[in-house]
């Protein structure tokens, strides 16, 4: 009998975080052979592997794969390519999902057969819900483009898709490895290609923000800037691909644009010099007919002076900084 779900759990030095993780996957209501649990053990340092093998006395179904460190990105792709089930969730291995979420998540899977089923989630902060972010409902599935125009709202997260496996590999989606931020440029090339999606107006992801995690403000570095403007040109060449439609290309233009500007703040906060390919992509985005909206001021001055804009802010972090007492 195939399996109709694998959630493929990549792990890298969470001692403190993963049997939280796996346990709240196992505190579901289908039974526990429906279903399979994959743990991606991406050359963890601490005692993460023998905390996931402790658990494997109690749960006998847990498998785990070993192998040397390739990023997220890369643990991502080795379990995908071991998932035995008809779907595909990936959950990071330092957030956990709702208790008794698979029953409700496996009838929309069976009564849809979508490419992609997309859920909502809970953002935690100090041990606190921060901010919930739920979907619209649908009455029924609709194209990635219009998952990507209408309902996305830039919440790029790989965790809160569920994917046909087959759709991933027909279409040969592998996760771009040895970058962070992968999300960002997967997500926009993955929904080109769905032709049905469907979604869950229901939390079913809690989202841990901690410390030291690539999302953090404190944790900026060159590398995190590099990696979003490589993307970002990436992003810049998939308008282009034969299965965008203008709709697809004025929201991706959007996107990009935000995109920008949010990495170069970054790096303004982070007190980082601005890599060449900063200066490239101002160039390709001036030529370009991009949209501006909310982003007006920024576009303006970006254009007018892309270094007076980065000092701008470098001296907006700094002053706010000092204030709060961080400097």
């Amino acid at each position: 009998m195939s399996l109709l779900l694998t959630i493929a759990i990549p792990v890298y030095n969470v001692a403190e975080y993963v049997e939280k993780c796996i346990r709240s996957c196992y505190s579901q209501n289908i039974p526990v052979s429906d279903y399979e649990i994959i743990i991606i053990n991406d050359g963890s340092t601490d005692n993460s592997l023998e905390i996931c093998k402790n658990l494997q006395s109690e749960f006998t179904s847990l498998k785990i794969i070993t192998q040397k460190n390739k990023g997220l990105s890369g643990a991502r792709n080795t379990g995908l390519k071991h998932a035995n089930g008809e779907y595909v969730w990936f959950i990071d291995s330092d957030d956990w999902i709702e208790p008794n979420c698979l029953k409700d998540i496996y009838s929309q899977l069976k009564q849809f057969k979508s490419d992609i089923l997309w859920i909502g989630h809970d953002v935690i902060l100090n041990d606190a819900s921060y901010r919930k972010f739920i979907p619209n409902a649908i009455d029924a599935p609709i194209s990635g483009e219009e998952l990507f125009i209408n309902h996305l709202d830039n919440l790029f997260y790989i965790w809160k898709f569920i994917y046909k496996k087959e759709f991933l590999t027909h279409n040969k989606l592998e996760f771009l490895e040895g970058i962070y931020y992968e999300d960002l440029e997967f997500t926009p090339r993955a929904l080109i290609k769905a032709k049905t999606c469907f979604t869950i107006p229901r939390v079913f992801y809690y989202y841990l923000i901690r410390q030291g995690s690539i999302a953090s403000l404190n944790n900026i570095k060159n590398k995190s800037i590099n990696d979003r403007l490589q993307i970002i040109e990436g992003l810049t060449k998939l308008k282009n691909d034969k299965d965008v439609s203008p709709s697809y290309y004025k929201k991706l233009q959007d996107i990009i644009l935000e995109a920008y500007i949010t990495t170069i703040k970054m790096s303004a906060r982070g007190k980082l010099k601005l890599p060449p390919l900063a200066f490239q992509l101002i160039k390709k985005i001036k030529s370009d007919n991009y949209l501006i909206g909310s982003n007006k001021f920024d576009f303006i001055i970006m254009k007018i002076n892309l270094s007076i804009y980065h000092s701008f802010y470098k001296t907006v972090y700094a002053i706010i900084s000092k204030v709060k007492g961080y400097a």
